[in-house]
């Protein structure tokens, strides 16, 4: 999903592997969001906004009238979600990423992205999260002595967070599913998200010969290529469901499933 540049200021151009990124959800926030980005000089963030209707909206424009004035050049693009949908984060996200070139985890010579998780929700939090566990993310959790607008409805006031402490979050790498496995999820969402085993071998063309030219495979060998891409992604993974059994079973994306096609899917998954 492309990002809205809202502030024209020189920087480096997207992808440039220097270039000192961040990404920040923003909520009812405005120190939380503005004062890390001052503190690394960062060079471009990406505000991450509701697309439609956001009550933050009055935040949101405080957060960009302090970056328009901020005494070091920032680029600002802003990008709508929908802060609530783990789905359509996770694909902002990663689009973040691979627009920034920052996919593979420990590249030499490219600083990470950096992405704020104590700011917006907690889905965007976890997007966040998971998002520099997969790519080449720095996460952190800006750390607050008290809030302004604590059980009052919130309304942009001079001051709102104390800032006491910018903290880096620990994350371990997250191992995608293997590429066999995620075509059996991307098969299952182009029909719909279920469908009979027989139909779903069509769909991988897992019942063609291995080789052109070789002899026609029979229903349990075409079965049995079936099940090995299958037991890992129902019993190690949780990513699909199979109902009954024999030529009648069918099987079918689970919730799970669903977002590790967000985060595995050669094209960000359908959902």
């Amino acid at each position: 999903m492309p990002a809205r540049r809202t502030v024209e200021r020189p920087g480096p151009p997207t992808g440039d592997p220097h270039a000192r990124v961040h990404i920040v959800p923003v909520g009812f926030e405005v120190e939380r969001v503005t004062e890390p980005l001052a503190d690394a000089r960062a060079d471009r963030v990406y505000l991450v906004t509701r697309r439609e209707r956001d009550a933050a909206a009055p935040f949101v424009e405080e957060v960009r009238r302090r970056l328009r004035t901020a005494d070091w050049p920032i680029d600002v693009r802003e990008v709508g979600t929908d802060p609530w949908s783990v789905f359509e984060t996770l694909a902002a996200y990663r689009a973040i990423f691979e627009a920034e070139h920052r996919t593979v985890r420990g590249a030499a010579g490219v600083l990470p992205l950096r992405v704020n998780v104590s700011t917006g929700t907690k889905i965007t939090a976890i997007a966040g999260t998971l998002a520099c566990m997969l790519w080449n993310g720095a996460p952190y959790y800006v750390q607050v002595s008290r809030s302004w607008y604590s059980d009052r409805a919130p309304r942009v006031r001079s001051v709102h967070d104390v800032v006491e402490r910018v903290e880096p979050v620990n994350v371990y790498e997250l191992r995608a599913p293997a590429r066999d496995l995620v075509e059996v999820l991307e098969a299952l969402a182009r029909r719909g998200g279920t469908l009979r085993k027989r139909d779903l071998l069509r769909e991988l063309g897992l019942d063609r010969p291995a080789s052109r030219g070789g002899p026609p495979l029979s229903p349990q060998a075409q079965h049995g290529r079936l099940r090995r891409r299958l037991e890992p992604l129902e019993r190690r993974w949780g990513f699909v469901r199979t109902d009954a059994t024999g030529p009648r079973a069918r099987v079918s994306l689970t919730e799970q499933g669903r977002v590790a096609l967000s985060l595995f899917g050669a094209a960000g998954g359908a959902h």
